[in-house]
């Protein structure tokens, strides 16, 4: 790590301190460079932990962790695992309200100097953090059990800058196309996704008012947290949010995209916005929806039906479909030793059999070479197919773009639009252009530290 003393931060530029200031960090922007010169003796504190009785005397590590539910139980159960292999560390698992409150707790953690060993960030969150110097970089901590040998490649490229690794892939995900395999045979569809969006939109009108036990049908439920499937559609119409920093948009192809999903709601009312597109789904009110491969277990587990899963349908660019889900970051104002310890439950987690019960018991792509081809997962993709068809799509996946990655403003302006399109009928310009003005200008203002840190 080079030095960075406390004359040359105050040198930085003005739109770093702008980036800093729009993601809530200007007060920490000079004790986290400084500490990264010296960390064993400007380090940040660690949270409290609950140490239970049989691991007193133990250093500790602390996790921020975004899941609740079952995969929150099965993550627990993992770390569970790494305390009751080895006797030197403890590593404890604080739960937070999904990957926003993780981003806000490390947010509010940074100003108040007091951060967690390990965080789990999503796809569209650890990239800011980088940009503020938060994160830890890994390359040096790398041997034959942690690092680009071990991961599959994609997914950890996707987390690294300039070839420095920053976040390791964990949780990912790519989103599926989950059909009522029970519903589609009794209105004489095929067996299987459909192959477009034009064969989408022309199921979901014989679909749309079909009665299916007791339920009056439309084809799909929608999630009003739609900025991830949406950026797929917009590839799948050419379009895009951006290309590197430049906005997209607000383009024609994009456009396109925007409109098309608004004549599904308004004019075919094949789709609704669902207050849950999930239980829907798993309940048989609704016919498909798109739904992160994360989710496969639980809905396998809750619906009343035969659930069916495909590729993402193609649009006239083609398909568009974005990873996402989570990762691990170990944080760079933490002490070496701290960082050390966070490094070998990084290393646990590596491991193929564990990575290999992760997927299992989540739905989650395997993200180790050896966890892809192990007996585990195999067997699950033997068993049921639908496994089969994540890792399959995953070739075809691409990560979002940079503007979604690194705009603070991007995920929350994203997401209002896209609802609005959902419960507005407004024309796409009307809805769109005053969007990709903000984005433009929000880009603007973390240009040149893009430029010299990322671009």
């Amino acid at each position: 790590m080079q030095n960075n003393p406390l004359a040359s931060t105050l040198e930085k530029s003005s739109s770093r301190r702008s980036f800093l200031g729009a993601l809530g960090l200007t007060a920490l922007a000079i004790p986290a460079l400084a500490a990264c010169g010296n960390s064993s003796t400007a380090t940040f504190a660690q949270p409290a932990t609950k140490v239970p009785a049989g691991f007193a005397g133990r250093r500790n590590v602390v996790i921020w962790s975004s899941w609740g539910g079952d995969n929150g139980k099965m993550f627990a159960d993992l770390i569970k695992k790494f305390n009751e292999s080895q006797t030197a560390i403890y590593a404890e698992v604080q739960q937070f309200d999904g990957y926003d409150g993780v981003g806000e707790k490390l947010t509010a953690g940074l100003r108040a100097k007091q951060v967690p060993d390990l965080a789990v960030l999503s796809d569209i969150h650890w990239n800011r953090y980088f940009l503020s110097d938060a994160l830890e970089p890994l390359n040096k901590y790398h041997d034959s059990s942690f690092g680009p040998s071990v991961y599959t490649e994609n997914f950890y490229k996707e987390g690294t800058v300039r070839d420095e690794s920053y976040w390791v892939p964990f949780a990912r995900s790519t989103p599926l196309f989950y059909y009522n395999r029970d519903l589609f045979a009794s209105v004489g569809l095929p067996d299987r996704a459909p192959g477009t969006w034009d064969e989408f939109r022309s199921w979901g009108k014989e679909v749309t008012g079909v009665k299916f036990k007791g339920n009056t049908m439309k084809m799909r439920a929608l999630t009003g947290a739609d900025d991830w499937y949406f950026s797929g559609l917009l590839w799948a119409f050419g379009g895009a949010i951006s290309n590197g920093l430049d906005v997209r948009l607000d383009s024609a192809e994009s456009l396109a995209a925007v409109d098309f999903e608004r004549q599904l709601v308004h004019e075919d009312k094949s789709m609704y916005l669902a207050q849950s597109f999930v239980n829907d789904f798993s309940n048989g009110q609704c016919a498909t929806v798109t739904q992160s491969t994360g989710g496969l277990t639980s809905v396998t587990k809750a619906a009343k039906f035969e659930v069916g899963t495909g590729f993402m349908p193609k649009g006239p660019a083609g398909t568009g479909t974005p990873t996402g889900g989570g990762g691990l970051s170990v944080l760079r104002q933490i002490s070496d030793e701290r960082k050390a310890d966070a490094v070998e439950v990084l290393r646990f987690l590596a491991n193929d059999e564990i990575s290999s019960q992760w997927t299992v018991g989540t739905g989650y792509l395997p993200v180790t070479k050896g966890a892809t081809s192990s007996k585990l997962v195999t067997d699950l993709m033997d068993k049921n197919p639908n496994y089969q068809v994540a890792v399959d799509q995953l070739q075809i996946a691409s990560g979002p773009d940079d503007v979604r990655r690194y705009v603070t403003s991007a995920i929350s302006e994203l997401k209002q639009m896209v609802q609005k399109n959902y419960t507005s009928n407004v024309k796409p310009e009307e809805l769109v252009k005053p969007v990709a003005a903000k984005l433009r200008a929000e880009a603007d203002k973390i240009r040149a530290t893009y430029e010299e840190k990322v671009a």
